[in-house]
């Protein structure tokens, strides 16, 4: 029954992590604005979910230190 617990799932490393972080919130700066203007989303809701993905990357690269 592999695959079933947490721990059999293969690692990642912080820098892998942390480059998939960057390209995510390079992604989120470019749809964003295009959403916001569409009305599809708030440009406070934007602005919180970039805040939050530039957390998650401070996070990461203080751990990788």
């Amino acid at each position: 029954m592999s695959g079933l617990f947490p721990n059999d799932r293969p690692t990642v490393s912080l820098d892998r992590q942390i480059r998939a972080v960057e390209r995510e919130i390079d992604m989120r700066r470019q749809v964003y604005p295009r959403r916001v203007a569409d009305g599809k989303m708030s440009q406070q809701f934007a602005d919180e979910e970039l805040a939050v993905m530039e957390a998650v990357l401070a996070t990461l690269k203080r751990i990788a230190q």
